[in-house]
């Protein structure tokens, strides 16, 4: 099964990704997907991207204007079928974010949208800040994103981007080890808590394999399960191709 179906993407869509545990992969296993089904895919940050996590993905297109930046975009994906977008290069080798405002303007340029939308600086789980996630206008699909491997750590910055944020979402104070229960919270009412009229909402948990992994990953699905998601894929991103289930 490949992912973007498995997560239920369609034709037309404006996707976000939120979360930690790997968005960057996951955006760059459906692109590569969708090339190979002979689709065209825009993907752009709403805030800020690493220049090397758009290696591999399409040509970069920058511009600080809507107009020409689609003007650029048009021609990129004509060439390649995909393309990095961004409003600009920023220090330490960093793109810009697109406009929220843009996506609408944007999107009938390529058969799917893939917008980044919240940072995690590496971490595999995430406390979601009140201005997070930067939604696109007019967002169709978001697509919560965790590893697994943050299961039963402790809070803490080593393993928890914004631990403070997590600990007052969850209960899970700091030091404490994170529960099945507190994993699913984190994605349900944490990078999900701020599901726009009308938006799908997914969740992906990254790092999965046969075995004790995809045990735990059935445990917090049950558990997002009963918090109402009733979409959770399972993939064993970042290795690719991904091998990918759905409980």
């Amino acid at each position: 099964m490949k992912l973007y179906s498995a997560l239920g993407l369609i034709p037309g869509d404006i996707v976000a990704f939120a979360g930690a545990g790997g968005k960057t992969s996951t955006i760059r296993e459906i692109c590569s997907e969708l090339k190979q089904d002979g689709y065209t895919a825009i993907v752009a940050p709403t805030t800020k991207m690493l220049l090397g996590e758009a290696d591999g993905i399409g040509p970069l297109v920058t511009a600080d204007s809507l107009d020409e930046l689609g003007s650029q975009a048009k021609t990129a994906i004509s060439g390649s079928g995909t393309a990095v977008l961004g409003s600009g290069l920023l220090p330490k080798d960093r793109i810009a974010g697109v406009e929220p405002a843009w996506f609408p303007a944007l999107s009938p340029l390529a058969d799917f949208v893939l917008a980044e939308a919240d940072g995690s600086r590496h971490r595999p789980l995430k406390g979601t800040a009140d201005h997070e996630p930067a939604l696109p206008d007019g967002t169709t699909l978001i697509v919560a994103v965790a590893n697994i491997s943050a299961l039963g750590k402790t809070v803490g910055e080593e393993h928890i981007h914004r631990p403070a944020l997590f600990s007052e979402l969850t209960g899970v104070g700091a030091g404490q080890s994170v529960t099945a229960n507190a994993f699913a919270r984190a994605l349900a009412h944490g990078s999900l808590g701020r599901l726009p009229v009308g938006a799908r909402p997914a969740v992906l948990i990254t790092g999965v394999e046969p075995g004790y992994t995809m045990a735990d990953a059935s445990i917090i699905t049950r558990a997002l399960w009963r918090m109402g998601i009733s979409k959770v894929v399972l993939a064993s991103l970042p290795e690719s191709p991904a091998q990918v289930w759905v409980p």
